[in-house]
């Protein structure tokens, strides 16, 4: 499989529906890239984490809530559109 160059994928972004927090992020899913065990409960948004050289930390943006579709950030306190607060994984992470 041949890897492509970081310039070569235009840059994806994740926003927050409820906040307008807008972030690059670098994969969406339940199963973070280079990491051995972890399984999140809920597909997310991940992005590496700037602050740590290991390559298996990565920080969680946020999800799409299940029930109404919003892109919700896992900072957002507000309801979504459904009236539902945000559930795992944003709740415990």
């Amino acid at each position: 499989m041949e890897e492509k160059a970081a310039s070569d994928n235009p840059q994806k972004t994740f926003t927050c529906q409820l906040c307008s927090l807008t972030s690059p992020f670098t994969y969406y899913g339940q199963k973070p890239p280079n990491t051995r065990a972890i399984v999140l409960l809920e597909e997310c948004f991940i992005t590496k984490d700037p602050f740590s050289p290991d390559r298996e930390k990565f920080l969680v943006l946020g999800s799409i809530c299940s029930l109404c579709g919003t892109y919700v950030c896992v900072g957002s306190v507000r309801l979504a559109e459904c009236g539902t607060v945000a559930s795992s994984p944003l709740s415990y992470i």
